[in-house]
C-alpha cells in the first residue's frame, strides 16, 4: 500500500509520463529538445522519464537520418513510440466468454485471446481465469507488462460507481462481491472497470457521435456514447434498455417489474418462443436462415421480436435523439427484418422539430468487442491526448 506521499509522487510522475506520450502520439517522432518544448519538463526530469519508457519498451530511439551536405557532428536522436509494444489491455468478463485485447497507442490491435466459460461461473472465478490467461500471454511474449500503461475491464451485469471510475492515487472501488486484485497483480499500471456493454460501445463510437448501442444476447443491454464520452447517469446505470416494459401485463422480470424487453427477446426466450409456436431451431442463426427462406413460423418470430424491440426503441430514440443506432449481439443475426418495425415507427413519428435522421444498422458479431472497447477506454484515459 502506498503512503499518501508516495501516491502523490507516483501521480506526478504519471502526469509527466503522459505529457511525453501525448507529444509522441500527436507528432509521431520527436527529439529530446522538441519534447522539452512540448512538455515543459526540465531536462533532468525528461531524461528520467524517457529512460524509463525506453527500458519498458514503450518508446524507441534511433539516429536521425543525415541530410547530404549537412553539418558533420554527433547525430541527433529521434524518439518514437514502439507500435508493437502494446499500450493498453482490455478484458471482458462476459457471461459466457472471457476475451482479452491488447492495443497499441494508435488503437491498432496487437493481440487477442478468447476463452469460453460456463455461464454459471462466478465473478471471482472469472477474475482468476482472466489472470491466468494474462499470465500465459505474458509467458509467451504476447503481452509485455512493462509496456502497458493501463488496463480496462468490462464486467457483465455490473456497473461502476460513477464517483469511482478508474485508478488514481487510490484504487477504483472493486465490483460488489468480488476483487480485481488478481489482475492488478499480473498487470502493472492503473486499472478501470465498468459494464462490459458500455465499454464495448467504445469500440463502435466516434468522437463526434451520438450513439445508442444495443446488445441483444443472453440479456438486453445498451449504452450511450455522446461526443466520444459514455453516459453513465447519476447512479451509474444509464442505458438499461432491457428493463423498459413493453407489456405491463407480461411476465415478472428479475428486476421486479413486469413485461421488460429482456424478458421477451433474450436469445433463449426467442428460441423458446419459436418452439412454443411449433418449430424448434438450434440457434438464432438457424432461425434467421429459415425466416429468409420463407419459413412462416420463423418469419413470425422475427416480426414479433422486431415489434417488441420497436416499442422500447422508439421511446429511447425520442429521449436520447441519437444520430446512430447500432444493434449487436446474437439476436441481431435476425438482420434487417428485425429492424423493419423500428424503421416504420420512426418514419410515422412527426415531432415538428425539423428533419430527423437516425442511421440504424446491425453490427457484425464480434466476440472481442467488449475487450476491444475496454482497451480503447484505457487508451482514452491514460494515453490519448484530449480530442484525439
Amino acid at each position: 500500500m502506498l503512503t499518501p506521499d508516495e501516491g502523490a509522487l507516483q501521480a506526478v510522475r504519471r502526469r509527466h509520463e503522459l505529457r511525453v506520450l501525448e507529444s509522441l502520439i500527436a507528432h509521431g517522432n520527436r527529439t529530446r529538445r522538441e519534447l522539452e518544448s512540448d512538455t515543459k519538463l526540465s531536462r533532468t526530469t525528461l531524461s528520467a522519464i524517457v529512460s524509463d519508457l525506453r527500458h519498458r519498451g514503450v518508446i524507441s530511439e534511433r539516429d536521425q537520418e543525415v541530410v547530404p551536405g549537412g553539418r558533420n557532428g554527433r547525430p541527433t536522436k529521434i524518439l518514437s513510440l514502439d507500435p508493437n509494444a502494446g499500450a493498453a489491455v482490455g478484458i471482458e468478463l462476459g457471461r459466457r466468454r472471457i476475451s482479452i485485447s491488447v492495443q497499441g497507442f494508435d488503437g491498432s490491435p496487437v493481440t487477442n485471446e478468447l476463452r469460453d466459460i460456463p455461464s454459471s461461473l462466478g465473478l471471482d472465478s472469472k477474475v482468476e481465469v482472466a489472470a491466468e490467461m494474462i499470465g500465459e500471454l505474458i509467458a509467451v511474449g504476447r503481452i509485455k507488462p512493462e509496456a502497458i500503461i493501463g488496463t480496462g475491464i468490462g464486467i457483465a451485469s455490473r456497473h461502476a460507481n460513477p464517483t469511482s471510475l478508474s485508478d488514481g492515487e487510490n484504487h477504483q472501488l472493486d465490483p460488489q462481491g468480488a476483487t480485481l486484485d488478481a489482475l492488478r497483480a499480473v498487470l502493472p499500471g492503473p486499472l478501470l472497470w465498468d459494464n462490459n456493454i458500455r465499454l464495448a460501445a467504445m469500440a463502435y463510437g466516434r468522437d463526434s457521435d451520438e450513439l445508442l448501442y444495443v446488445v441483444l444476447s443472453a440479456g438486453v443491454s445498451s449504452a450511450i456514447v455522446t461526443n466520444g464520452t459514455l453516459l453513465r447517469g447519476g447512479n451509474g446505470i444509464a442505458g438499461e434498455l432491457g428493463h423498459i416494459s413493453v407489456d405491463f401485463s407480461g411476465p415478472r422480470c428479475w428486476c421486479g417489474r413486469h413485461g421488460c424487453l429482456e424478458s421477451f427477446i433474450n436469445e433463449a426466450n426467442v428460441l423458446a418462443e419459436a418452439a412454443h409456436r411449433g418449430q424448434s431451431f438450434p440457434s438464432i442463426a438457424a432461425l434467421a436462415e429459415a425466416a429468409a427462406e420463407g419459413n412462416g413460423i420463423a418469419a413470425n418470430i422475427v416480426d414479433w421480436a422486431g415489434e417488441l424491440l420497436a416499442r422500447a426503441m422508439v421511446g429511447a430514440t425520442v429521449l436520447l435523439d441519437p444520430g446512430r443506432v447500432v444493434i449487436a449481439g446474437e439476436v441481431s443475426q435476425l438482420g434487417e427484418p428485425l429492424l423493419a418495425p423500428l424503421r416504420r415507427a420512426l418514419a410515422e413519428q412527426h415531432l415538428d422539430l425539423g428533419s430527423r435522421v437516425i442511421d440504424i444498422g446491425v453490427a457484425p458479431f464480434a466476440p472481442t468487442a467488449g475487450s476491444d472497447g475496454a482497451a480503447q477506454m484505457a487508451l482514452s484515459r491514460w494515453a490519448m491526448p484530449p480530442g484525439h
